[in-house]
């Protein structure tokens, strides 16, 4: 069983807040389990489905010239490039943050195909958005997506898995989450 399958079976089918699936996912491990066993666990793929999240490891290759950087995004990909894709990477913002564009976008949200169906012209009216647009090159991703369908998305941007890093990838340092967060929070409020 998933790790979203048990949180969502022991929710038993309920409402619950935003508290009480953070709880949850601690009690079960979602703190202290590397992020690899997420993604080996997962439906995986090659490639990222587009409309739904995906969850991989990367390894960019301008490590060097960024301020920070994800090395396991979780990204709702949205356009497709010859060398890969640009998406939105959740986990540029607070969890509380994630949640509110996830409500946004939820609008979208088709449940017979478990997919976020809207287009950049509709995604960008959303204010918070815009420190979430990456881009992928598909040379640089080190594993496979764990595919995310819709009934899962709101799970996993409460899992607290984001790894940001600067600097060169081989000799790269930590930088916390509250830094980018707060950078994010300045982008979008000024």
């Amino acid at each position: 069983m998933s790790l979203f399958q048990e949180i969502k079976q022991s929710a038993e089918g309920r409402e619950l807040s935003l508290r009480w699936y953070r709880n949850k996912i601690r009690s079960l491990g979602g703190e202290r389990k590397p992020v690899t066993e997420y993604i080996r666990e997962g439906d995986g793929g090659a490639r990222p489905i587009f409309g739904m999240m995906n969850m991989f490891r990367y390894q960019p290759k301008t490590a060097k010239k960024l301020k920070y950087y994800d090395v396991y995004p979780l990204v709702l990909a949205f356009k497709r490039h010859r060398n890969g894709f640009t998406g939105l990477n959740f986990h540029y913002l607070s969890i509380p943050m994630r949640v509110k564009v996830l409500e946004r976008l939820d609008i979208f949200g088709d449940e017979s195909s478990q997919k976020i169906d809207a287009k950049w012209s509709e995604m960008r009216a959303i204010k918070t958005i815009a420190p979430l647009v990456r881009r992928y090159d598909a040379k640089h991703v080190r594993s496979l997506f764990l595919q995310i369908p819709l009934d899962d998305m709101y799970v996993a941007t409460l899992l607290p898995v984001q790894r940001f890093y600067k600097g060169e990838y081989k000799f790269r340092k930590p930088v916390s989450d509250r830094t980018v967060w707060q950078d994010s929070r300045r982008m979008v409020y000024g």
